[in-house]
């Protein structure tokens, strides 16, 4: 029961965009670090099984400089990658350093309550974004991609008004 835990713990971190060090897990589940290596190991092998079924091609990466893991995610769509775009948000600074590690974000300018910042995402990623992190992001640009996100805020309030799932 430890074990699955301790597994479902990382995993969960991992998939909301946090990072994850191994030695600070060591001493937190009191394990041994190749202990936390071969969850980690697991996760990957997880992801890699689930990628071959999914739209969604997930992996577990290692950031040097961090000394820690975060999953980086790709869409895929018929066998052909969906087309890298220039998004651009307003982003809370809290929400800015929880996926600072994820993404590589260029801050173009700072106020004391927000960062506009972009990114380089598919636009599926970029929408998913917006739903995920609501409370604390909102799309700027580009503007088609605006639009796709409105016309996804639609659908999903008419499957609300008609209780259709």
């Amino acid at each position: 029961m430890e074990q699955a835990y301790r597994v479902l713990y990382i995993y969960s971190k991992l998939v909301t965009k946090q990072t994850v060090n191994k030695s600070q897990l060591a001493k937190k589940f009191d394990v041994n670090p190749r202990t936390i290596q071969r969850d980690i190991d697991n996760i990957r092998y997880f992801l890699y099984e689930m990628n071959l079924r999914s739209d969604i091609e997930e992996e577990v990466c290692f950031n040097q400089g961090k000394n820690s893991y975060f999953i980086k995610s790709a869409y895929k769509r018929s066998g052909e990658q969906e087309q890298i775009i220039h998004v651009t948000y307003e982003i809370k600074p809290q929400l800015y350093q929880k996926l600072k590690d994820s993404y590589d974000m260029k801050v173009i300018h700072r106020s004391s309550k927000s960062l506009t910042v972009k990114l380089e995402l598919t636009s599926t990623e970029a929408i998913e974004l917006c739903f995920r992190y609501r409370k604390s992001l909102r799309l700027i640009s580009p503007t088609t991609l605006l639009n796709q996100f409105t016309t996804e805020l639609i659908k999903l309030q008419m499957i609300y008004l008609r209780h259709e799932v």
